[in-house]
């Protein structure tokens, strides 16, 4: 019996017992893997030895298209032709670039991802991966990826190019699964070798060292968006990815309280900071600057959305090397904060809560409170010891 839609759908991503094929009409049939993988293949025999070729997966590949593709097969095969090769060389023309590899992922894969997750992928390969190579993905060598790895570690980073290798290996996986390309040797490139990766830090800074780092943010000739975005997570110790998506709608201020909500945090619950003096006066100036272009506290220069993370990570480097200071990030005032509140006897439960953190054990479960009179009084003190 022929196959149909309806069957197939039947086996498609259900657990199967074991694999097996099922056979349509004229040599066509699918695969069913123990996962519920199904790929449509061409079965003949060649010089008297049976044969198959895989022309797709589905869902990627539907039936109609499948045995649209059968005719020239069998024509082939008349003609004394290896339908293998011959299906091999038809499609050499319609090879992937890298180009095309990273438009599909972003469109088809990254499109469904978290937005915090989709803006690193967007900025990270549009930036760095287009326009590099101009034939296919697959055609790119191992000693080509290295020479590239190579020119973005000079020009960028360590960090950024052992974080773009994983991107791009993510990427390329993607296109391999859903055969728009056979293979790449960058698959076989280990993380180790290009780069190096972020490490988990353990800076904590002095404070004459944030001090410093405020001084030299005021000195600073930047984008002034881009200084206050630094100064806002010295003074809330809250993640970057928070303070860029800050809108003014999220702020009251009249009790002068930031709730973050749920869809904008890391830890998916909603998180409420009171706001001090100083951070209130950098929001402030913010809003009446650019509060008629955006919603956006923090906007990009094209006022369409929050400032990228690079631009503020750009700056923080900046600041670091012309202080000449010993490495830090903007991640490392959170520790800061925590560590230095926690010597001046602030209790632990506040700066959890200060950090956005989720409490542990039984207070996770019973207890609600956000303790804001107590964040305030710590936000105070925070304040003080970064500026006087």
């Amino acid at each position: 019996m022929a196959l149909s839609d309806h069957k197939i759908k039947s086996y498609f991503n259900k657990q199967q017992t074991n694999r097996f094929d099922v056979s349509d009409r004229d040599g066509l049939s699918i695969r069913v893997s123990e996962a519920g993988t199904v790929t449509f293949q061409y079965r003949y025999r060649y010089h008297g030895k049976p044969k198959r070729l895989s022309l797709g997966r589905y869902n990627d590949l539907s039936l109609k298209e499948a045995r649209e593709k059968i005719p020239e097969l069998r024509q082939w095969l008349k003609e004394g032709k290896d339908p293998s090769i011959e299906y091999s060389r038809n499609r050499e023309t319609f090879k992937f670039t890298l180009d095309q590899c990273v438009q599909e992922f972003l469109s088809r894969h990254v499109s469904k991802l978290r937005p915090s997750t989709q803006n690193l992928y967007n900025y990270s390969l549009k930036k760095h991966a287009l326009n590099v190579f101009k034939y296919p993905a697959e055609e790119i060598t191992t000693r080509e990826w290295y020479e590239y790895f190579d020119k973005i570690e000079d020009q960028h980073s360590h960090v950024t190019a052992q974080a773009l290798l994983r991107q791009l290996k993510t990427c390329l996986r993607f296109c391999i699964e859903r055969s728009y390309i056979s293979g790449s040797d960058l698959i076989l490139i280990p993380p180790k070798s290009v780069g190096k990766k972020s490490e988990v830090g353990d800076r904590v800074l002095s404070q004459d060292e944030l001090k410093k780092v405020w001084s030299l943010i005021d000195r600073s000739k930047c984008y002034p968006t881009t200084r206050n975005v630094i100064k806002a997570c010295m003074l809330f110790g809250a993640r970057l990815g928070e303070v860029r998506n800050m809108e003014a709608e999220d702020i009251n201020f009249k009790s002068k309280v930031w709730t973050i909500p749920k869809e904008k945090s890391k830890t998916k619950k909603k998180i409420i900071r009171p706001i001090a003096p100083k951070a209130m006066e950098v929001i402030l100036w913010q809003i009446h600057n650019f509060g008629e272009l955006t919603n956006f506290v923090f906007p990009s220069g094209s006022y369409k959305q929050e400032i990228s993370p690079q631009t503020v990570n750009k700056l923080s480097r900046s600041i670091r090397d012309i202080g000449k200071m010993k490495p830090w990030t903007v991640h490392d005032f959170r520790r800061s904060l925590s560590t230095i509140l926690s010597e001046k006897k602030v209790e632990l439960h506040v700066t959890e809560k200060m950090l956005g953190h989720s409490l542990g054990g039984i207070l996770a479960v019973y207890n609600k409170h956000n303790w804001l009179n107590e964040q305030r009084e710590a936000y105070g003190v925070w304040e003080d010891f970064i500026l006087l």
